[in-house]
């Protein structure tokens, strides 16, 4: 391919960079207005800037043409300084703040950021209990890992391209993305937390950016420039207001923002309105320091919620300032002297720097997260808490999961090697999804009174017919193992506990669904899904079974779980009623509705004992919060129901 001329340093990209970064923050801060999201589509801002890594290192390789020695070192110290710099801080502020279990969480994101799979880290966590993104302060690092892993590559790819295939060069690139693209919306349909971390998957939108090198290079004089560019903008724009992270992306949803970037590169240029607003004094200036303040960003707003409350409007004025304030110093003192110094004394700094945080990790792990900071009576409170309560009980000896390996917990279990406690007659069966598994540890605190068998698996209500949930497409698997243990059993005591609110967004299953095989994504009606519950809770009635059916809990409105932490950490540990949360009424009704004419069916209506008269819910009684993991019970929440199952079974 022909030579392409040295391009001069473009200021309208600190322009586009700056728009990224303030669209990540706003995303992150969520930030609303008269209850509408700010900026819904603000994830994209990633996005944006794979596209522009993928131009510029693109640009790096076939310009300069690096050896891959100097390549990396650059990349070092251009990424390297900074980072370790933001995490030995987030470091003590983990110290000073989270409580032993988070911290223990925060040190395996800590040691990925350091090696930077952090994104495989993140996408390994199983979504279902992973706390709220808003609460990791290292959830940003994902993207440096995609970064630095296609770093690795890319530089063996453009020189193995022009050594052997440099008459193909265009096409290969086009070929890559296309592969990664595809693969992309492959696993969107398996695994959306794959498809969002995984490089290969991702890795297709920093070949675009090295495509629009390519076709930069070959572009001449065009008088619809700035048409195209403001075009580009406008996309650009149009993603950030109008798209949503609970759209199914990074596939097509990311395509247009990746295309907007794309004609921003290509034709914005000197002097044309797009040029002029994107080189603002202001624009730059963010620009620059947009590095350093995607680094500090996610941190100091999820430190000041842990430590304070939600970032409303007014807290944000306050925070994106200091943000900036931080990015600048660590920018100007540390980032920038770092990079341009030829000493190379700075890597004895850097060592220091990764021997510092890993020590932290190690001292996390060995002390199961620094304990000793906390009384005893903290300590023994937070017990409670330290897992969340549908995953608390695991028992020996080992069941099955769906994949065929053993698993100790009882929650998730295959139904035929389900957790028993039958030393006599079974006295219950507690089937259904999580809400139904926050009973099972209270339970066997009663296991010389009450056998129980444990039929309940996440996100997978006990239906009649072919439908799958959120992330777990086996589940008329399950069903189908469950029926065949409840019509072999004599009947007893059944405990059917499920979160109504997937009945809204339930999928049509294959008959004959195996572990690895794409299940369907036809939507089912909730008509349908209330029809084939009515047939489940109507042929457990003709069984002769006694069932007890769990109501929808309220919804505390708040993250109980991080707000008790919070309070804690501030040295606050005398709770009493609070009634912040909202009822849920309403679903009860389309519950009963749906089961209405059934015979002997029992409610549990955890609104009515939750609930005051003007649909207020508790959220903290005095033992503490009521909710672990959003709108699943604590253990403190499941034991207001204990003496209300009891008395209702036979």
């Amino acid at each position: 391919m022909a030579a392409i001329e040295h391009k001069q340093y473009r200021k309208e990209l600190d322009g586009l960079r700056a728009l990224a970064v303030i669209s990540v923050i706003i995303y992150h801060a969520e930030l609303s207005w008269k209850g509408f999201s700010l900026l819904p589509g603000g994830f994209l801002g990633v996005d944006i800037f794979f596209v522009l890594s993928g131009f510029l290192i693109t640009g790096i390789l076939i310009e300069r043409q690096p050896s891959l020695f100097k390549f990396y070192q650059n990349r070092i110290d251009r990424i390297y300084p900074a980072l370790l710099l933001l995490l030995l801080v987030t470091c003590f502020a983990a110290y000073r703040i989270l409580q032993p279990s988070d911290l223990l969480s925060f040190a395996k994101t800590l040691k990925g950021a350091l090696g930077f799979y952090s994104n495989y880290v993140f996408m390994n966590e199983e979504a279902y209990v992973a706390d709220a993104s808003k609460y990791k302060a290292l959830l940003h690092t994902w993207s440096l890992g995609v970064e630095w892993q296609y770093y690795l590559l890319f530089p063996f790819v453009i020189y193995g391209i022009k050594h052997f295939l440099s008459s193909q060069f265009e096409q290969i690139i086009i070929f890559l993305s296309a592969a990664s693209f595809f693969y992309c919306l492959y696993l969107l349909q398996m695994d959306s937390a794959q498809a969002f971390y995984s490089t290969p998957a991702r890795i297709w939108q920093l070949f675009m950016g090295g495509l629009t090198f390519l076709i930069y290079g070959k572009i001449k004089n065009n008088p619809y420039s700035s048409y195209l560019s403001a075009f580009g903008l406008v996309i650009i724009f149009y993603s950030l207001f109008f798209f949503k992270d609970t759209d199914n992306h990074p596939g097509f949803i990311s395509f247009p923002v990746v295309l907007g970037t794309a004609l921003f590169i290509l034709y914005t240029k000197s002097g044309d309105f797009v040029y002029k607003m994107a080189t603002l004094r202001v624009s730059s200036f963010i620009g620059i320091l947009s590095y350093s303040l995607y680094l500090y960003h996610q941190p100091i707003l999820v430190f000041y919620r842990l430590n304070f409350s939600e970032v409303e409007t007014t807290d944000f004025l306050i925070l994106l300032p200091m943000m900036i304030g931080v990015a600048y110093l660590s920018y100007r003192f540390f980032e920038q002297p770092m990079r341009r110094s030829k000493n190379n004394q700075k890597y004895i700094l850097i060592f220091i720097l990764i021997t510092l945080i890993f020590s932290f990790v190690t001292g996390a792990k060995n002390t199961g997260g620094y304990p000793e900071r906390q009384p005893e009576k903290v300590k023994n409170a937070l017990a409670h808490f330290e897992k969340v309560e549908f995953k608390r009980l695991a028992l020996a000896p080992a069941g099955l999961d769906f994949a065929g390996n053993e698993w100790l917990e009882c929650n998730m279990r295959m139904p035929s090697t389900a957790c028993r406690i039958d030393n006599r007659k079974l006295d219950l069966m507690i089937v259904g999804d999580s809400f139904a598994s926050v009973f099972l540890y209270s339970f066997y605190e009663l296991r010389d009174k009450i056998n129980f068998a444990a039929y309940d698996y996440e996100e997978c209500p006990l239906l009649s017919d072919p439908i799958w949930f959120g992330g777990h497409p086996e589940c008329w698997e399950i069903n189908k193992e469950r029926w065949k243990v409840l019509e072999g059993s004599e009947p007893t005591n059944v405990l059917i506990g499920t979160k109504f609110q997937f009945f809204y967004r339930g999928k049509k299953s294959l008959d004959v669904f195996s572990k690895g095989v794409a299940n369907l994504q036809d939507r089912v009606s909730s008509e349908f899904i209330y029809s084939s519950f009515r047939k489940s809770i109507s042929k457990l009635i003709d069984l002769g079974y006694n069932v007890i059916i769990l109501l929808h809990t309220p919804w505390p409105n708040i993250d109980v779980n991080q707000e008790m932490k919070r309070r804690i950490s501030s040295g606050m540990w005398h709770f009493e009623d609070e009634y912040l949360g909202t009822s849920t009424y309403r679903m009860d009704m389309d519950v009963k509705k749906a089961l209405e004419g059934i015979e002997g069916i029992k409610f549990i209506d955890m609104n009515k004992r939750m609930c005051n008269g003007i649909g207020k819910c508790l959220v903290f009684n005095r033992d503490g919060g009521l909710y672990n993991n959003f709108d699943h019970l604590s253990y403190y929440g499941a034991q207001l129901f204990i003496g209300d199952i009891l008395a209702l079974m036979k």
